[in-house]
């Protein structure tokens, strides 16, 4: 079995996290959500994997390579335009010549995979989704199905009064490589706008698996922050564990104590109103030679003098600046041109 990963969008949603990386490279515990799910496949013995790729795909290339290292062997499918969740998948057929299992770039996940595989194959189903009942459905792909988990409907981002089932859409499929052969899609293509209403109106039996395991989709910042927390809370214990306690003792945060592990600390406070900050964010991360690091605990950028600076969103309050340097003077030096920098983007 094969694997593929949609790794194409541009997280407009995701902003200020995607303004220099895509989506699929936001990070949790230091670790790209991408690789989550590389690791995910591996750990189910699919070690051939295809990534499609669109917006700063460059970034996923230098970061992962051929994936040797990780033990997995990876194909890139570079799309010019945006295919949508389908399009790169089924012009794809000559590499996707067995059965293979599709993993929206947004999800980050435990599901335990080898559970929904057999279920797709007792079915003996073309493709197969992979379902979560939500408490709070709205917002996603709803699926309505018959008491063996065949879907009877399918309803994209309904509005409020269509809802009518909690059971949504994860955006992780099984598919055989027949339905490439028997449906031809060309171009810009989405399973849920296109190939699931064909399918449907062709009577063709798509069927559901219910998966009781962690999931949430990351695409908006609110949510990435639920998973961080989540993670962090042990929530989906079995990934934590496999990430390692090396990387969580490295990490630390401005909550965690992170002000008093270091000898030489400057901390100042900038006053900046929410509306504005957004504007601030992309000019610190265009400033830049090197792209800082941006994730949920700020922006962190290295001083080529030595040492390095963490800015920090604090809600309704502005930022807050930590400068660590091997001299006193120099962290505080670094702090104060953030300092200042901050104040000016104000104005313009």
């Amino acid at each position: 079995m094969k694997g593929v990963i949609l790794a194409g969008g541009r997280g407009t949603r995701l902003k200020p996290y995607t303004l220099s990386i895509p989506k699929p490279m936001v990070t949790i515990m230091n670790k790209p959500i991408l690789e989550y799910n590389i690791d995910l496949l591996k750990d189910n013995g699919i070690s051939s994997i295809m990534v499609t790729t669109c917006y700063k795909a460059e970034k996923i290339l230098e970061y992962f390579g051929d994936g040797s290292k990780l033990g997995v062997s990876i194909t890139y499918l570079q799309e010019e335009l945006p295919l949508g969740t389908a399009g790169g998948v089924f012009g794809s057929s000559d590499f996707l010549d067995e059965a293979f299992v599709v993993i929206s770039g947004d999800a980050f996940t435990s599901l335990s995979l080898q559970e929904a595989i057999q279920f797709h194959q007792q079915n003996d189903s073309l493709l197969t989704i992979v379902g979560k009942e939500l408490d709070s459905p709205q917002g996603y792909g709803i699926c309505k199905t018959d008491s063996k988990g065949r879907l009877t409907e399918f309803i994209e981002k309904p509005r409020l009064g269509q809802i009518d089932s909690n059971l949504v859409n994860t955006g992780i499929y099984i598919v055989q490589p027949e339905l490439l052969r028997k449906y031809r899609f060309e171009g810009r293509t989405d399973f849920s706008r296109d190939v699931f209403p064909l399918m449907l109106a062709e009577q063709e039996d798509i069927f559901v698996f219910r998966t009781k395991d962690y999931w949430r989709d990351i695409g908006s910042p609110e949510e990435y922050k639920l998973a961080r927390e989540e993670f962090l809370t042990g929530q989906m214990k079995d990934i934590k564990e496999r990430v390692g306690a090396g990387i969580m003792d490295e990490f630390v945060t401005v909550r965690d104590g992170f002000e008093n592990t270091l000898k030489y600390l400057t901390r100042m406070m900038v006053a900046c109103p929410d509306h504005q900050k957004q504007k601030v964010i992309t000019k610190l991360v265009e400033e830049q030679r090197d792209e800082p690091v941006l994730n949920l605990d700020g922006i962190l950028i290295s001083h080529s003098m030595g040492g390095w600076t963490r800015i920090v969103d604090q809600p309704s309050n502005g930022f807050i600046i930590y400068s660590k340097a091997e001299r006193r003077n120099l962290a505080k030096e670094f702090a104060g041109y953030y300092f200042n920098k901050i104040k000016q983007w104000q104005k313009v």
